[in-house]
């Protein structure tokens, strides 16, 4: 396979002993012709023509029509059902077009005016090179039943397919709205790409879904398991994933070398063959420390273990990762590799990683992503990039969303979306029970078979009763029946979510205090303070004042009781230097459910609704800026406001139901991103902020 110019340029530094570090791949390196010509895992261009002004391309999963005399770019579905999902409307004719490739991995087109590029790859993702300035509109086709952005990349799916937005500029305003006709419009400058995915861009494998069952095995102690373990473990599954991290590798955050030794490890991997089984091991992209900034915060070791490492998000390891795992194939052959984290910043950079890895556990090899926060932490990501992908593992530490159907269904099942073969986590206390499972294969996602709980009798019990004995072929036909009651009733969602979103258009009049303070005094409440920050707090003629750390906690803990239906801080940043430590305020609910308002040090506003994290527009730190946060049965707005009387929205969200339960408390100070009491690992330098008002409210 012919490599990126970046990676190839890596490898020839390393080769010669050059001191270089890689850069992450971007949008634009990928629309050459040299990146991945050839198809992989069967996704495959099967015609593409040029022909009285009409361009179209029939790729395994969808089927695109480029109409040069007017300029519009029909993007169908192929897979499951065959309809049209998105339509892009340039506005103005393409002239002087050009086939300039057409085969099995992708079909490219050149237009001399407007000048761009349109690349369509086997795996059905569509990727347009604008070389002049051009704004894009794109039209849905489809009623959203479900949607998840991160920054200017967005996933729109119904239950019987979906289609992505994904651009190289991340920060663009496309005016996203999922229930207008036109979801979004990019206003490209010149040299930027969009890319837009039609989805599936592949089959789902019910059998596999059925047959292969996961042993996955994590500790603290040994993580090469004796031979008697193993063959307790071949009557659970016929594949082990091998995760322990630390205790599988030495210096795991910075190369993949046996801890015990290449002994050993052949050892385990003859006894798991022998068995009759395959076996995959722990590596990770996003935690590869090597040749990064983050280096020198590699550990390896539990003892005096204090917090996880940072990871990379931008893909910027990508070479020196790519070298590390084809190392482990080629000495130590495992089947496959599960990957703990991508690149959850860069699309581009994980659709990459997705193609250069399976390049290297080859087509036959397993695959699997632990991707629970995929592209960002909203619950978007890239169906494309998961094409190349067996399994993928979502929902670790999201023990609060597993009520959510929608949650099950659209993100960690992805049935109809990516078509993979979606696991649901079941390493926390949400151990598998009998309403979960049932909720599971509703959805179409699975479970691993956790080491951890094989021997626990109630477990055991709910897996035996209520999971396995439902993977047959039966279990397709509820999943699709499910598929086609729940798309009856896509409309009808649609407009009760549009209704709720006139009613908050309606500026928030006659909204009732149910708490509030101006902060003439501290507040009453529990108080959490990191060691760090030595009496944070005092009281001065503007309200609270918070002196603290940047990156640290120094937060009120306010016990309430009852309903709400908005939120309003008014903040002074000040010299404080925290981001998603910054000063805010944070409602939490009964069911652990939770918003937050604040600002940041960057002049930026930031929202956190149950870890969906907003940030955007400005405001100047040494002003008071009013946040404020209003929301229905589902949807929800947060606005700002220079007076405290007149608001203008800055975003609007979805919640799903999540924010209409008994509050629980609100926190008002250096409230972290998730509300949880705990330090960034750097510090930072003492900044102050203040608070002149909180209010939580509900509309009578």
């Amino acid at each position: 396979m012919v490599r990126s110019a970046t990676l190839l340029a890596l490898g020839l530094a390393l080769a010669s002993g050059a001191a270089t570090f890689p850069a992450a791949p971007t949008f634009q390196d990928l629309m050459e012709p040299a990146q991945f010509p050839n198809p992989q895992r069967g996704l495959v261009v099967a015609k593409a023509s040029l022909r009285d002004g009409v361009g179209r391309v029939v790729t395994t999963g969808a089927e695109i029509t480029i109409k040069a005399t007017t300029g519009e770019i029909l993007l169908a579905q192929r897979i499951g059902s065959q309809r049209p999902l998105v339509r892009l409307r340039l506005g103005k004719p393409l002239l002087g077009g050009q086939l300039t490739h057409s085969g099995k991995g992708f079909a490219r087109f050149t237009f001399s005016s407007p000048k761009l590029t349109i690349r369509v790859n086997g795996d059905s993702l569509f990727m347009l090179h604008a070389q002049e300035a051009l704004s894009v509109p794109a039209e849905r086709l489809i009623l959203p039943a479900w949607h998840a952005s991160y920054r200017s990349n967005h996933l729109i799916a119904d239950e019987l397919g979906a289609f992505g937005l994904y651009c190289s500029k991340p920060g663009i305003a496309d005016q996203f709205d999922p229930y207008s006709t036109t979801v979004a419009t990019y206003p490209l400058p010149a040299d930027e790409v969009l890319w837009v995915g039609v989805c599936p861009p592949k089959p789902y494998d019910w059998e596999r879904s059925f047959a292969e069952k996961v042993v996955w095995h994590w500790t603290r102690g040994d993580a090469y398991p004796s031979d008697d373990a193993l063959a307790d473990w071949a009557k659970h599954g016929n594949v082990v994933l091998l995760q322990s991290e630390v205790k599988l590798w030495k210096d795991w955050n910075l190369g993949f070398e046996p801890r015990k030794g290449p002994e050993e490890f052949a050892r385990v991997r003859e006894t798991v063959h022998r068995l009759g089984m395959r076996f995959i091991v722990y590596t990770s992209p996003y935690y590869f420390l090597k040749g990064t900034s983050l280096e020198s915060r590699a550990f390896n070791s539990f003892e005096g273990f204090k917090h996880w490492p940072p990871g990379t998000s931008s893909g910027e390891n990508m070479g020196l990762f790519l070298a590390a795992i084809r190392k482990v194939m080629k000495e130590h052959k495992p089947d496959g590799l599960y990957f703990d984290g991508q690149y959850t910043g860069n699309p581009a950079a994980l659709y990459a990683l997705a193609r250069e890895a399976r390049e290297i556990v080859g087509e036959k090899g397993i695959l699997e992503w632990h991707s629970t926060g995929a592209l960002g932490s909203g619950g978007c990501y890239l169906p494309q990039a998961d094409a190349y992908v067996d399994i993928i593992l979502r929902g670790e530490g999201k023990g609060a969303d597993y009520g959510d159907f929608d949650y099950l269904r659209f993100f960690v099942s992805g049935y109809n979306i990516n078509n993979c073969i979606g696991v649901l986590c079941n390493n926390g206390p949400e151990a598998a029970d009998p309403e979960l499972s049932k909720q599971i294969l509703a959805a179409n996602a699975r479970y691993h078979m956790l080491v951890s709980r094989l021997q626990n009798k109630e477990v055991a019990a709910t897996m035996g009763k209520h999971y396995l004995p439902r993977l047959k072929d039966g279990l397709r036909q509820e999943v699709d029946a499910g598929v086609a009651r729940r798309q009856q009733a896509v409309e009808a969602k649609v407009e009760a979510l549009t209704a709720e979103i006139r009613t908050l258009a309606g500026g928030g009049e006659g909204l009732r205090q149910i708490w509030g303070s101006t902060f003439r005094e501290l507040p009453t409440g529990t108080t959490h303070v990191s060691p760090q920050n030595p009496d944070p707090f005092r009281i001065t003629p503007d309200g609270l004042r918070v002196r603290a750390k940047a990156n640290t906690y120094a937060c009120y803990e306010i016990p309430l009781t009852g309903q709400a239906s908005a939120l309003v801080a008014k903040i002074r940043q000040g010299s404080e230097g925290g981001q998603s430590w910054g000063p805010g305020v944070l409602l939490r609910f009964a069911d652990k459910s939770f918003i937050r308002l604040g600002t940041r040090s960057d002049g930026k506003l930031q929202a956190d609704i149950n870890g969906r994290q907003l940030h955007g527009d400005t405001y100047d730190p040494t002003q008071w800026v009013w946040l404020r946060a209003r929301w229905t049965q589902n949807f929800g707005v947060v606005e700002r406001s220079a007076d405290g009387k007149t608001y203008t929205k800055v975003w609007g969200f979805e919640h799903r139901g999540r924010l209409t339960g008994k509050t629980a408390a609100l926190m008002v100070g250096k409230v972290p991103f998730d509300g949880k009491p705990r330090d960034y690992s750097v510090p930072g330098k003492v900044g102050e902020s203040d608070f002149g008002q909180a209010q939580v409210l509900i509309t009578p």
